[in-house]
């Protein structure tokens, strides 16, 4: 902070890391975690209600693909084209557009008819589902002071597992009462309900207004409400130590020394998408040809969910105390070795379910966190481009694996060496981790260190 002639001048991120955490900073932070929340939520349900959607249209299974994939589809639209927008418009308005498109798709979705209808509504809430997440780690992360970032942005992520298992188990009450349509009503209505929240207490991101140079009142009265401090008065001017530039955000992904770490990250994505994806479509079906029960293949699938979500929510407090790459690097080589323990021959089953457990949380709560990594990797005004972008990418990883995983199956792969395969992955993530580490340096400002 410096005083002139002109006034008080204040850095904003600067004065945000000298504060106390204040109840709008975690206000914020439930808000986007709740938006996160049901985006896993609305993502979800569609496959919990598949079997039901085949017995009443009559459609066969691989049909109801086309619909998945219509999904998928909008969501790599949303995260390329429609959450960058933020940048330049403020993450507020996109996050509450966002939510509202994918809260009346939902919910129209309850009176569709056929097939088609299916489709292009999966896509359009797809499109909602795809700006949600990149702007809510961005507005989180740029409330959240720097000592906390780490932990208050992994935190919020555990929303999604949250809302995809909370799919499953309404999905599994109300279907057989009421039938599939009823859980898209709900899917459509929790978001409106959400949407009137943020319109009334969602505030916009107040590093984003001091870097579009927005009016010192309307960014003072925002600082006011996380501390009172004397020094924000008429006369104060802000700023933001960032490097900001205006235009088209896309081609600054690669200049200013990030080029190498937006490309890494792109692969990082696609890669750990791609494990994700394998695993969480192919599991139970491959420990069934191993060996194992249908019930038993089934706790294997939710104990990688349950590793995820403990994995982000004990991670996030190392990434403030040790750093981003420090913290990954050995998560992802125990993940991959679990991956291969998961489906070795002659495993108990007491041993694959633990296997399954420390899978899930180094690849799938390994995917989480390198979201988080983007967000700190980005300085603020082009913050929801970067990490729309590699989500973006990384959702044909999404694609590309449960396809993978089809024809592994189709070649008669043995399950060990399903397995195997899915171990890669983490193991090429972990050492591209280590390239970023040397070759780039995160920018002033954000959280992560680069060692």
């Amino acid at each position: 902070m410096s005083v002139d002639a002109a006034g008080t001048l204040i850095d904003v991120p600067q004065w945000i890391d000298q504060q106390k955490l204040s109840s709008l900073q975690i206000l914020v932070a439930v808000i986007c975690g709740v938006a996160v929340m049901l985006d896993g939520f609305d993502a979800q349900i569609i496959g919990f209600v598949a079997p039901a959607i085949i017995s009443e249209l009559k459609a066969e299974p691989q049909v109801l693909a086309r619909v998945f994939s219509a999904g998928l589809f909008g969501i790599l639209i949303g995260c390329l084209f429609l959450a960058p927008i933020a940048d330049t418009v403020g993450r507020r308005s996109i996050m509450i557009i966002s939510v509202l498109v994918f809260a009346l798709a939902t919910f129209a979705t309850a009176w569709a008819n056929n097939l088609d209808q299916l489709m292009a509504l999966r896509f359009v809430t797809g499109i909602g589902l795809g700006a949600c997440m990149p702007n809510a780690l961005a507005l989180t992360s740029e409330y959240a002071p720097m000592r906390l970032r780490g932990r208050i942005t992994a935190w919020m992520f555990t929303g999604f597992s949250v809302g995809a298992f909370a799919g499953g188990i309404l999905a599994a009450q109300i279907i057989p009462a009421y039938g599939w349509r009823s859980v898209f009503i709900v899917g459509g209505l929790l978001p409106l309900l959400l949407c009137l929240v943020m319109v009334l207490a969602l505030p916009e991101s107040v590093r984003h207004l001091a870097a579009r140079s927005a009016a010192p009142a309307r960014i003072s009265a925002i600082l006011m409400r996380i501390y009172p401090d004397p020094h924000l008065n008429p006369d104060t001017r802000f700023t933001i130590s960032e490097k900001h530039a205006g235009g088209f955000t896309l081609p600054h992904l690669f200049k200013h020394g990030r080029a190498i770490g937006t490309v890494l990250l792109w692969v990082m994505f696609f890669l750990m998408l791609f494990d994700v994806f394998l695993l969480a479509s192919w599991t139970p079906t491959v420990l069934i040809g191993a060996g194992l029960t249908r019930e038993q293949a089934v706790y294997a699938g939710a104990a990688q969910q349950a590793g995820s979500v403990l994995a982000t929510i004990i991670l996030g407090p190392l990434f403030d105390r040790i750093g981003f790459y420090r913290t990954l690097v050995p998560l992802l080589l125990a993940a991959a070795v679990a991956v291969v323990v998961m489906g070795a021959p002659g495993t108990n089953l007491a041993v694959t379910d633990t296997a399954a457990f420390f899978a899930g949380a180094g690849v799938m709560g390994g995917q989480t966190t390198l979201i988080v990594l983007a967000g700190a990797f980005y300085p603020t005004f082009i913050r929801a481009t970067g990490v729309g972008w590699g989500l973006g990418i990384g959702r044909t990883g999404a694609i590309v694996g449960p396809l993978a995983g089809g024809a592994m199956l189709a070649s008669q792969w043995r399950p060990e060496q399903i397995f195997q395969l899915a171990a890669i992955p983490p193991v090429i993530v972990a050492c591209l981790l280590l390239v970023m580490s040397r070759l780039t340096r995160l920018k002033k400002g954000a959280h992560a260190p680069s060692h």
